[in-house]
């Protein structure tokens, strides 16, 4: 699959969320308690996403590149039965690159799926990804759409993923 997507650090969820409400269409979908496991490979990324508590997971393959400005992500999603067995699979094949553990609140708009993230140790980001199914061109006016209403600045924009924003804290 592919969609258009970009991160940003949030001074406050509660002003985003707020904007969210006030957006004709905007809905509010889900909160989650999500931990991913990222795995060394020689290219993109590779994460097993946990939900809560549960035994199941998925696996998620993605590449896209690490800029601010608003990026093109190609990823494939597997599901996993067994998200103990399948972690420590990957972990002895891979090598454990880190783990992020989040709250993520998840609204949904047209074709898009903008979340609101509090990370472990690290703070609070919006992450917006709009799926291209309607084209490129319809990606990128929804994105700049929702950057417009949800007042996102280009200095609030972050390049990498959690992963690497989780490695960098200190210690």
């Amino acid at each position: 699959m592919r969609n258009l997507e970009v991160k940003a650090a949030a001074a406050s969820l509660g002003s985003v969320r707020s904007r969210l409400r006030a957006l004709e269409g905007a809905t509010r979908h889900a909160t989650l308690r999500q931990t991913d496991w990222y795995f060394r490979v020689p290219k993109g990324r590779l994460k097993l996403r946990q939900v809560g508590s549960r035994r199941d997971a998925e696996l998620i393959a993605y590449l896209r590149p690490d800029r601010t400005s608003a990026r093109t992500s190609e990823f494939q999603r597997l599901p996993s039965a067994d998200a103990a067995g399948t972690r420590r699979l990957l972990e002895r094949m891979l090598g454990l690159r880190g783990c992020v553990r989040k709250r993520r609140e998840v609204w949904l708009y047209q074709n898009a799926r903008i979340h609101l993230d509090t990370v472990e140790g690290v703070g609070r980001f919006i992450e917006i990804e709009v799926v291209a199914t309607r084209g490129m061109a319809q990606a990128r006016a929804l994105m700049k759409e929702l950057r417009d209403v949800l007042a996102i600045s280009a200095t609030d924009l972050i390049a990498g993923s959690y992963g690497e924003l989780t490695a960098k804290r200190p210690t």
